[in-house]
């Protein structure tokens, strides 16, 4: 609870009347207004759950990391493609050269080249036919390693997926129980307050809600020993003596917080 300063060092309670004239109010409905004031705190306490759940929390993080987990999963599976493209390209190239060379090789041995000059400008090409094929394996084999890396990526990220979305089914079906939950408990307490608000006069209602209104929801306390449970100040004898007589005709409200008295 907040922590009024004191007034010239005094803690009073002064009657309803003080201010906005005299609010009657027998020690039975003094004491509903606390139930009622119990039943405000409670539906209060319940809205705040309800917008702060955190089986909700818990939910977004497990729903934030799958979309992470899938969003990973989904730039694999295109490196991937990319990469089985490139190794049919490759395949493709490699078979071309060396169909080529096998031409070329036949050729030069079949006897139909005679000239010298022509017969080094083939073993030439035939050099970098070879070079070019050298080249191209070695890629190839640096593409089918990457490939299966990438394809081993691939299956953990899709356990992985499958793992987040049962438990964002789970985290789901945690999320709805407790919501429900919270629910019938907000449909019974908005239920008791209306039992308790129809025991009371439309007067002591308005003057209530408009101080809880004005305190952050805590419009009526309870004076427990001396102190008042609202600002937590203690009151002297005579202050005592004073509230305990104003509460037998009317309602009390502590001067320093403002909020309604109810003594036991």
């Amino acid at each position: 609870m907040p922590v009024c300063c004191r007034r010239s060092g005094r803690h009073t309670a002064v009657p309803a009347a003080s201010v906005h004239g005299v609010i009657a109010a027998t020690r039975i409905q003094q004491r509903r207004l606390l139930d009622l004031q119990h039943v405000d705190t409670r539906i209060r306490q319940l809205r705040y759950r309800r917008a702060h759940l955190p089986e909700q929390k818990a939910l977004d993080d497990r729903a934030e990391l799958l979309d992470r987990v899938s969003a990973e999963l989904s730039a694999t599976r295109e490196r991937l493609a990319r990469l089985e493209r490139e190794q049919r390209r490759h395949e493709r190239e490699l078979e071309t050269v060396e169909t080529r060379y096998g031409v070329e090789t036949q050729r030069k041995y079949s006897g139909a080249i005679t000239s010298q000059k022509e017969l080094a400008a083939l073993d030439g090409e035939l050099s970098s036919m070879e070079q070019r094929r050298s080249d191209l394996e070695d890629t190839l084999l640096e593409i089918m390693e990457q490939r299966e890396e990438t394809e081993s990526l691939v299956a953990a990220l899709t356990e992985r997926e499958v793992e987040l979305a049962d438990e964002v089914t789970a985290a789901t079906a945690v999320r709805d129980k407790s919501e429900v939950e919270v629910d019938e408990e907000l449909v019974r307490q908005v239920a008791e307050r209306e039992t308790i608000a129809a025991d009371l006069p439309a007067p002591i209602l308005k003057y209530y809600d408009d101080v809880r209104t004005r305190k952050g929801g805590l419009g009526v306390a309870e004076l427990q020993g001396r102190s008042c449970a609202g600002c937590r100040l203690e009151l002297t004898a005579s202050e005592m003596q004073e509230v305990k007589q104003l509460v037998d005709r009317g309602l009390a409200r502590c001067e320093q917080c403002g909020r309604i008295l109810v003594v036991p």
